[in-house]
């Protein structure tokens, strides 16, 4: 079953009040999209690849209307609006690549929400819940702190970018191994972890960060949404996920959620 609170907290879906049926109903075309979603993906990054115009806006269109099932209308709607004027692109024009780029990343983070809201751990998320409210009411925005960790210091100097303006205490380390040094003196209040990294990758830390004690959500930073990889996050204590490359509002909503910085 879907989490009925954790599924009224994803910003792209409008269901609006549903019975209990209809809820059923719902559900079962959530499923329906977050399993025929990386097909579909699939196939718009080969249409915009092979440059072919025709494929690309049918693959959209095809994409789009499963988003209108499930109630993703904004998404829905701006697809709609790039397939009425990608007749008049040039193939040349970045525009193009720009704007499929950034639906695909939207309808990635769509899916994986909705994955989160399905296969996340019940007992897990109670916990997770308890923990923030206790943070809540203990600490300040100025108090937090978030340790960042990936092996590619391009990413690691845009996420010091994209959060210079937030007053909270951003830590950024290269790998699993300073990570873990890190936290035997310290304990982060969010942990960013990229998933693939050498040596030790982002399912095999998270598990020590478990194991040490440490019980702060956990965002990966990943591009899949394949139903494997996210249970397997799942299952290395993932709170949530960011989609890279990384956009700035949607980080920004998911260090608000986990930290509860109401007032930031």
């Amino acid at each position: 079953m879907i989490d009925k609170k954790l599924l009224s907290e994803i910003p792209a879906l409008k269901p609006g009040e549903l019975d209990d049926d209809q809820i059923n109903q719902y559900e079962q075309m959530l499923i329906s999209f977050i399993e025929s979603f990386p097909l579909n993906e699939h196939k718009i990054k080969a249409a915009l690849e092979a440059k072919d115009k025709e494929a690309l806006a049918a693959q959209l269109e095809t994409l789009s209307a499963a988003l209108e099932k499930i109630h993703a209308v904004d998404l829905a709607s701006q697809v709609c609006e790039f397939i009425k004027i990608l007749k008049n692109f040039d193939y040349e024009n970045e525009k193009i690549e720009a704007f499929v780029s950034g639906f695909l990343g939207s309808a990635v983070m769509l899916s994986l929400d909705i994955q989160m809201a399905k296969y996340m751990d019940k007992n897990a998320q109670a916990k997770y819940m308890r923990k923030k409210m206790e943070s809540a009411s203990v600490k300040n925005i100025s108090e937090k702190s978030i340790l960042a960790v990936d092996d590619a210091a391009i990413f690691l100097t845009m996420l010091k970018r994209n959060l210079q303006e937030w007053p909270f205490k951003l830590t950024c380390v290269n790998s699993g191994e300073s990570a873990l040094h890190y936290l035997k003196e310290n304990d982060p209040d969010l942990f960013i972890l990229d998933i693939e990294m050498p040596k030790m990758n982002g399912y095999e830390l998270a598990a020590k960060i478990r194991e040490s004690g440490h019980e702060a959500p956990i965002i990966f930073l990943t591009g899949n949404s394949a139903k494997d990889y996210v249970i397997k996050a799942v299952k290395a204590g993932a709170s949530d996920f960011v989609v890279k490359p990384i956009n700035k509002e949607n980080l920004a909503e998911k260090i608000n959620k986990h930290l509860y910085l109401k007032n930031a």
